[in-house]
């Protein structure tokens, strides 16, 4: 049996019920039951007349005219009645600014001052205007006529407010959180050892800031106004090594070693003790097998509040005085140890220039944090480093549970590279005395040569090249002084090329001459008499070269 449909209703709220399927089986279908689709229908039927049959006025009065609710706020304050979507636009936006331009600080537990204030817009806050005023142009605007006159009514008794629409822009937020956590964050420090005491110098755990985390806390305050501080969530990891580890260390055998000389007089003083601090920090360290060792992150920044003071050092080719001077020691010392140690070499630059204090080839130049020596090792065992400076030496070696392989070095000069001239004039000083800012130095074109010999015989060979370029040699001489006076270069060959170059003295600073008075030819050092002859004298920094930086023999072959 099919019952037949109801009547057809106005309102989507009663509409038409799907017919019913005829029935299949031994009994009757139960008896049609009228009577509730007349009640419906009434009820249906008199909200109608209420709504739409009562008057004009009662339907004006329950739906909305204009173009928003009226008594509709957006982030809390009132629409006017009158407003156009162009004035809705605008006041969210000016709810924006006030809400991007609300200061927020972000502190660190246990810090009585914030380690950041900042706008939410500058903490990467934003504001979707758009998106906002369009939400407070449909409200009330969807649905039946009777949710629609809810609406009214809800609106009109301040019930119907509509939030800004707000995200984080996460790379505008992660771009401060890196710089607070570049200060903030701080790395673990594993246990280590002190050889010379015989102790253990327990761990420290690392602490970061989660960035994730502090990115949804900011999400919550700019929903929430009466957020002013956010407790920024630190998270703590373990060092690496841990006191328990090293107690069950066995660094019976020195697997390798390596020392060099250094002066601590004089202008020296500070470098050697920055080799000092280096050599400290270094010591210790705990290689595990297959763990990358990074001298940099080891050593720390070459800084005032990192122990280091000012000293020489080489920057782009010349001595300067900066902060750390003396550390490239440490670094080259260690870098031989690792070498003769066996261990992989995985980044490493050579100096600018030969080292007075190690071989050519042995050594590796580091600055922070730009130029690195990183160093894996490939034993089995944990390796410990003990680093120690000592009057006028500095000792790196390598200790562990045996000494797997047995490593030589070799070294052939494949090209040497003649030095320029760079001459400056200096309007303090004067008469024939000439200032050596740099010494020159040949550059030198280099093959190393590694052999390893392992227990059961058989050996293995690395090569590789390194290039040290020539170290122009700097003189800064009076103003017009004659550059004939000065000592030739080596080969003879001038160099016109580096600028610089003093204008020509006028011929009666030039001494005698058999062309005349007003000859301007070149005056040789022979041709001058011993009057005219110039004085050298060294810079601050300057050092002359040693033998082994001006003539260094042509191969080498060391064992460890």
């Amino acid at each position: 049996m099919h019952f037949p449909p109801p009547p057809p209703s106005a309102h989507p709220r009663t509409a038409p019920l799907p017919s019913r399927p005829p029935y299949h089986g031994r009994h009757a279908p139960p008896p049609p039951r009228p009577h509730r689709w007349g009640l419906r229908v009434g009820l249906t039927a008199g909200l109608l007349a209420i709504l739409a049959g009562g008057a004009a006025g009662v339907k004006l009065h329950y739906l909305p005219t204009g173009a928003v609710l009226p008594g509709l706020t957006v982030d809390g304050e009132r629409v006017p009645e009158e407003a156009t979507p162009a004035s809705v636009q605008a006041l969210a936006a000016a709810r924006a600014r006030a809400l991007l331009g609300r200061k927020i600080a972000l502190a660190l537990g246990g810090h009585d001052k914030p380690a950041l204030e900042a706008t939410l817009e500058e903490l990467g806050v934003r504001v979707d205007v758009d998106r906002t005023a369009s939400l407070a142009l449909r409200a009330g605007q969807d649905g039946d006529l009777i949710t629609r006159a809810e609406a009214v009514r809800d609106a009109r008794e301040g019930r119907v407010d509509v939030p800004l629409f707000t995200y984080v822009d996460r790379d505008a937020a992660m771009a401060k959180l890196l710089a607070l956590k570049e200060v903030e964050d701080t790395q673990p420090v594993s246990a280590r050892l002190d050889l010379e005491k015989h102790e253990t110098i327990p761990e420290r755990d690392g602490h970061y800031i989660d960035a994730d985390e502090t990115i949804a806390a900011l999400e919550l305050a700019a929903r929430d106004r009466r957020t002013e501080t956010i407790t920024l969530p630190v998270k703590a990891f373990t060092p690496r090594i841990s006191s328990a580890f090293l107690k069950s260390l066995d660094i019976s055998e020195v697997v390798a070693e390596y020392e060099t000389h250094f002066s601590r007089g004089g202008e020296q003083r500070r470098r050697g003790k920055n080799i000092d601090n280096a050599a400290q920090k270094l010591d210790g360290l705990v290689i595990s097998p297959g763990e990358l060792v990074s001298f940099n992150d080891v050593v720390g920044e070459r800084s005032e509040e990192n122990g280091f003071e000012k000293s020489w050092e080489i920057f782009k080719g010349e001595m300067v005085e900066g902060v750390g001077g003396g550390t490239c020691q440490v670094a080259s010392t260690f870098h031989a140890a690792i070498l003769f140690g066996g261990f992989d070499v995985l980044e490493r630059l050579p100096h600018s220039r030969p080292s007075a204090y190690i071989p050519m080839g042995l050594d590796s130049t580091v600055v922070y944090p730009a130029v690195d020596l990183k160093v894996r090792n490939p034993h089995p065992f944990p390796v410990v480093v003990h680093a120690k400076s000592s009057g006028n030496t500095l000792r790196v070696e390598l200790l562990g549970k045996a000494r797997p392989v047995r490593v030589g070095f070799g070294r052939e000069v494949l090209e040497t590279l003649p030095y320029k001239r760079k001459i400056e004039e200096d309007p303090t000083l004067s008469g024939r005395t000439v200032l050596v800012k740099q010494h020159g130095i040949k550059g030198f074109k280099i093959k190393r040569s590694r052999v390893f010999t392992y227990p059961d015989g058989t050996k293995r060979k690395e090569e590789t090249t390194d290039t040290y370029p020539p170290t122009t040699e700097i003189y800064k001489v009076p103003v017009g002084f004659d550059v004939a006076l000065l000592p030739a270069l080596p080969g003879g060959e001038e160099d016109p090329e580096l600028g610089g170059n003093p204008s020509p003295a006028p011929p009666s600073a030039r001494g005698p001459s058999s062309a005349g008075a007003d000859a301007t030819a070149a005056v040789t050092p022979s041709d001058v008499a011993p009057e005219s002859a110039i004085e050298l004298i060294d810079a601050p920094g300057a050092h002359a070269p040693s033998a082994s930086q001006r003539d260094p023999a042509k191969t080498i072959w060391l064992r460890r």
